[in-house]
């Protein structure tokens, strides 16, 4: 049999280390640093977003749970402005009655003024049937001197009068609005014109919402009386429609309500909560706005810190062990691909075949050395290890396998023996085949490089045969 001694390929090389060695391409490590970056940022976005979610929710249950506080306290001012006119009713008509004596009139006016002190109550303007003031008792404030009217009916009510029980004077005054008794039993016109600080308990509860909140108690008409707020962000005309909006107004009748007793939710990207009291004649309405990202997270800023250093460092970590990983993996299959090409190289020039079977995924190539000696030049495509085995002649296999299956348990790590395989003629030939187990890290076997040459035909092998028999006759004698 002639023997070829095919010159190695390094171009065949070159394309299998460019392959395995893509992980430790530039533009790749950069692609995964960008990708945990982008993941990074969107998992503080998703934080904040959250943060922002749980801040306006906590916010809005704060609100819900003011608001019924808040009802309580408007309710319990009503009640006392109302306590304050049935007390002043008698005083008001003793004042007014034509036989009362100046001296009278300095006493009742003195005692309306003892009444109305603790109370919500600064002043009390009585109009004549055509509307006019006909007199004030208490101490009337400067900014309703003059721009007190009386009472008015609401625009809503058609054909129906419903008076207007609670009217603004002043930015931060409001006047209730009744009938008190005349001395001939008429019933007259008047207004208790309150304190600035009236129903600002029940709406100062509002600042439950958080920075951005106002309030504000409204009438039947859905007209503004009295707001509270923060100084940045006053109860504007946006949020008095978006109260309209929630509380359905409608238009009025005699027999029905105002608007809706309660609402409570979000709406156009505001929360607000709304309560109706004192018969439904007032609503309080109350508005919060969502937080800023910024805002929540200066709240939250330790931490938000802490959250931020840990995922930063987390991500470094991760980047780096990554990177360091495909370093190595890319370097043990350099350093093994590099081995079996010059395997490939010096075997070409021993006249030798090499096969590098891939124990991980049982995978087996052949070198071109391998093909040039048995396949008569075509290399085999890569074949599973079963493959192999079929090639070993039948009286060879039980051994071969043995002494694979010793260097796969790690028990040997050479072997060296002699079998016969199939050429793709279908003649056999007799080969020696030495081998190698290559270890990984962990000590498992990893590959296993076979090198296989042909038997000498010089007659060795016959003389070796009648050696052999020659001892043997040789002892048999001696025995």
């Amino acid at each position: 049999m002639t023997q070829a001694s095919p010159s190695p390929s390094p171009a065949r090389t070159g394309v299998r280390l460019a392959r395995r060695l893509e992980r430790s391409d530039p533009f790749l490590m950069r692609a995964v640093q960008a990708a945990a970056l982008i993941g990074f940022i969107l998992g503080i976005l998703i934080y904040s977003w959250q943060a922002v979610h749980g801040a306006t929710a906590g916010s809005s249950r704060a609100l819900d749970e003011a608001a019924g506080a808040g009802q309580v306290a408007a309710e319990a001012e009503v009640a006392r402005v109302q306590s304050v006119a049935v007390l002043a009713a008698p005083l008001v008509a003793s004042a007014l009655a034509p036989d009362t004596s100046p001296a009278e009139k300095v006493e009742l006016n003195a005692a309306l003024s003892r009444l109305l002190a603790p109370s919500p109550v600064t002043a009390i303007v009585v109009f004549t049937p055509d509307g006019k003031p006909a007199s004030v008792h208490g101490d009337l404030p400067s900014d309703a001197a003059g721009v007190i009217a009386p009472p008015s009916t609401s625009r809503r009510a058609g054909r129906e009068l419903l008076p207007l029980e609670l009217a603004p004077v002043s930015k931060q005054r409001a006047a209730y609005y009744l009938q008190l008794p005349a001395p001939d039993g008429r019933a007259l016109p008047a207004a208790m014109i309150l304190r600035t600080g009236a129903f600002q308990s029940a709406l100062q509860v509002g600042g439950a919402a958080g920075p951005g909140w106002r309030a504000a108690l409204l009438n039947r008409d859905g007209q503004t009386v009295l707001t509270a707020a923060t100084a940045d962000a006053p109860f504007a005309e946006g949020d008095l429609q978006l109260a309209a909006t929630a509380l359905g107004w409608r238009p009025l009748h005699a027999d029905e309500s105002s608007a809706a007793s309660r609402v409570e939710g979000r709406h156009n990207e505001a929360f607000i909560e709304t309560r109706a009291i004192a018969g439904e004649m007032l609503q309080l309405v109350y508005v919060g706005a969502p937080r800023s990202v910024l805002s929540v997270l200066s709240d939250r800023r330790y931490e938000f810190a802490a959250l931020l250093g840990a995922a930063l460092l987390a991500l470094i970590l991760a980047i780096s062990v990554i990177q360091n990983e495909w370093q190595r993996r890319d370097l043990q299959v350099r350093d093994a691909d590099l081995l079996a090409a010059r395997a490939d190289v010096t075997c070409d020039l021993l006249a030798a075949g090499v096969i590098d079977w891939s124990v991980t995924d049982g995978r087996v190539d052949y070198s071109e050395g391998w093909a040039d000696m048995f396949a008569q030049g075509t290399e085999p495509v890569s074949e599973e290890i079963f493959d192999w085995i079929a090639r070993i002649h039948p009286d060879d296999r039980t051994s071969a396998r043995e002494a694979y299956q010793a260097m796969l348990e790690g028990r040997e790590t050479e072997l060296v023996h002699r079998m016969r395989i199939r050429m793709s003629s279908g003649l056999w030939v007799q080969v020696v085949e030495r081998g190698r187990a290559i270890k990984g890290p962990d000590g498992v076997t990893q590959r296993i490089v076979l090198v296989q040459t042909t038997e000498p035909v010089d007659g060795s092998a016959l003389r070796n045969a009648f050696g052999d028999a020659a001892a043997k006759a040789a002892e048999a004698v001696a025995v």
